[in-house]
C-alpha cells in the first residue's frame, strides 16, 4: 500500500499548476489582430505565446496593479473591464490548442520569425479570456483575538 503524498510534495506539484501568463486587451489594441501577452521579466508584448513569458502567483501578488488592471474601456458604456490580467498556463495553453493557429505570414498580422501559436483577436476572445482570468483566494489569515459574529474574543 502507497502512502498520501506529503504537504510538500503536494504543495510541490500544485505550484507547477500556478505559472500564469499576462494577457494585455487594452482597448486601443482592439484592432490588433491577436491578442497580446507580456513578454518574461515584464520585458514589453507579444502575439506569439512561445514568446509569452511564465509568472508565478507570488509574483502577481507581490505586484498588485501592475500584473491586474481595470479601466474605463468605453465612454459608451457603463463600467470597467479588466485589461490586464493573468490566465493559467494551462488554461491559455488548452485555449490554443482548441483556438489558436500560426500567425499570418503576409500583410497586417505577419509576425517576424514566423512564431506561434497565437490566438485571433476578438470580441467573443476577449471575454473568453476575461472569464478564465486568475481570481486569488483571499489569504488573510483570521487573528485568534479577532472578535466572532457575536463580539466575542475567542
Amino acid at each position: 500500500m502507497t502512502s498520501p503524498p506529503t504537504a510538500s510534495l503536494v504543495s510541490a506539484v500544485e505550484g507547477k499548476s500556478d505559472l500564469f501568463y499576462i494577457v494585455d486587451l487594452r482597448p486601443k489594441w482592439n484592432r490588433n489582430p491577436y491578442i497580446s501577452f507580456w513578454r518574461p521579466d515584464d520585458a514589453g508584448y507579444c502575439f506569439p505565446l512561445s514568446w509569452a513569458g511564465k509568472y508565478t502567483a507570488e509574483r502577481i501578488a507581490e505586484g498588485g496593479s501592475y500584473y491586474t488592471y481595470k479601466e474605463w474601456t468605453s465612454e459608451k458604456g457603463p463600467g470597467r473591464l479588466f485589461t490586464r490580467f493573468p490566465v493559467r498556463c494551462s488554461d491559455i495553453e488548452a485555449l490554443v490548442a482548441e483556438l489558436g493557429g500560426p500567425p499570418d505570414t503576409e500583410g497586417r498580422g505577419r509576425v517576424d520569425g514566423n512564431a506561434g501559436p497565437v490566438l485571433r483577436m476578438s470580441g467573443a476572445m476577449r471575454n473568453r479570456l476575461r472569464r478564465l482570468r486568475y481570481r486569488p483566494a483571499s489569504h488573510t489569515p483570521v487573528s485568534s483575538d479577532a472578535p466572532n459574529a457575536e463580539g466575542e474574543r475567542a
